[in-house]
């Protein structure tokens, strides 16, 4: 392998999931399809920004990021879409190659407060430019952004700037994955603040609405307006979130988002430990049997969370009459810095052994391997899970057409009536 191990995307896995999305938006009757934000701040979750937003670019509307940084990275890739920054912004030199970005329109960045509008002003004036910008309204999250009154306030003054145009109105859902009556009321916030702000003549027709996140999208059309934001989703995560999916109405879609990561490596030792044997510091493993054990080369370092000491299973990956097969092993004892220890006496000896490739996250959702599943026994979202993953590791872009890798069909050592699968819904079963 080179490397102890690597990330795969799967490039085609993002493209379903976009036409999963387009389909949620495309379904709404009683207003004309929202567009859509594919949000790839972190380095899109970890994954690879500039490479994710080249991939989609020509089919969403706008990009959200973060931070000036994020932005800048984007656009030095050659990314021309409409970039928004949700962080706020106090200042843009113009040697900055984002200044070009702001002169054509393509930055779009966020107010929050006074501070930060006057900011935005004096970059305006100074550069004699008209600059985009974004009016966050704080409806129950109590992170970035204003008070319903204080953003009313901050309108007022956007609307008499002559070189600001207010492009977009956001809120962003404290609790849309679980609280439908929490998430409806910060809907009729934010509706009762832009019903005060089209009476008072500061909200152009023509501003950008968004609230939906992947969860808000997903749970109702009434909260898609004229953009929705996702990220999580573009990755094929979505359903394994909801706590109450029967209130979702498009549960059924979510459904069938496609997992887009792999996280591999391969076996670099296999041993045999005796009964009563432990394993791994503080002794926290302890053997029932005779027992048949790998190291796979990948630690906390990694981004291998430390919480899924004697709590994960990976997959051993291998290949019979050009058919993969999976069979799963229990990490054994705690996660080390750069190692895990796994229980393979179960597997076929010629299946697990030096060499033999490791699938750590997975992309069937009924697998123990399955990245929402580890992230949950980890005490974590999937998103903190994939942005974990140390950027050290090399990603590896793959696609089902002209890919620079195989996309795997699977079926399961020991399942019954286990046979071919399309790719990305795989059948699999533990073997322990």
């Amino acid at each position: 392998m080179g490397q102890t191990s690597r990330v795969e995307i799967n490039l085609s896995a993002i493209d379903h999931n976009l036409s999963v999305i387009e389909r949620v938006l495309a379904g709404r009757t009683d207003h004309a399809p929202a567009t859509l934000c594919a949000v790839i701040k972190g380095d899109a979750y970890g994954m690879g920004a500039r490479r994710i937003a080249r991939r989609i670019a020509s089919k969403v509307a706008m990009f959200a990021v973060y931070s000036l940084q994020q932005a800048r990275d984007l656009v030095e890739s050659g990314i021309g879409t409409p970039i928004l920054v949700l962080m706020p912004v106090h200042a843009l030199d113009r040697r900055d190659v984002l200044y070009g970005s702001a002169v054509r329109g393509q930055l779009h960045l966020s107010v929050h407060d006074n501070q930060t509008l006057d900011a935005l002003i004096d970059v305006a004036n100074g550069m004699g430019l008209r600059l985009p910008i974004h009016l966050e309204v704080d409806t129950g999250l109590g992170r970035c952004g204003s008070t319903p009154d204080e953003a009313f306030l901050l309108a007022k003054r956007i609307a008499r700037q002559p070189r600001l145009k207010l492009a977009g109105v956001y809120t962003h859902c404290s609790c849309s994955d679980n609280d439908a009556q929490l998430t409806e009321d910060q809907a009729c916030t934010l509706d009762e603040w832009l019903d005060r702000a089209r009476e008072a003549n500061y909200l152009p027709d023509d501003a950008i609405l968004h609230q939906a996140s992947t969860f808000a999208m997903f749970r109702g059309d009434q909260f898609h307006r004229s953009m929705v934001r996702v990220g999580l989703s573009l990755f094929g995560y979505a359903s394994e979130e909801f706590s109450d999916a029967p209130k979702f109405q498009h549960t059924g879609e979510a459904r069938t988002l496609r997992p887009a990561v792999r996280w591999v490596s391969e076996v670099c030792q296999t041993r045999r430990i005796e009964k009563d044997a432990k394993v791994g510091y503080g002794g926290t493993w302890t053997a029932p049997r005779q027992t048949r054990t790998a190291i796979v080369p990948v630690g906390y370092a990694d981004g291998y969370p430390l919480a899924l000491s004697n709590n994960a299973k990976v997959a051993i990956v291998a290949t019979d009459a050009g058919e993969t097969i999976r069979a799963f092993a229990p990490v054994l004892g705690r996660v080390s810095m750069d190692q895990i220890v796994i229980d393979i006496t179960d597997i076929p000896e010629p299946m697990a052994r030096v060499g033999s490739e490791v699938e750590l996250i997975g992309t069937d959702p009924a697998a123990p391997n399955h990245l929402p599943t580890l992230a949950r026994n980890a005490g974590l979202i999937s998103h903190a899970m994939m942005c974990a993953v140390s950027p050290r590791l090399p990603r590896s872009y793959v696609s089902e057409t002209g890919s620079d890798e195989p996309i795997i069909v699977a079926r399961t050592v020991g399942a019954a009536g286990a046979g071919r699968s399309r790719p990305g819904a795989l059948t699999t079963r533990a073997v322990v």
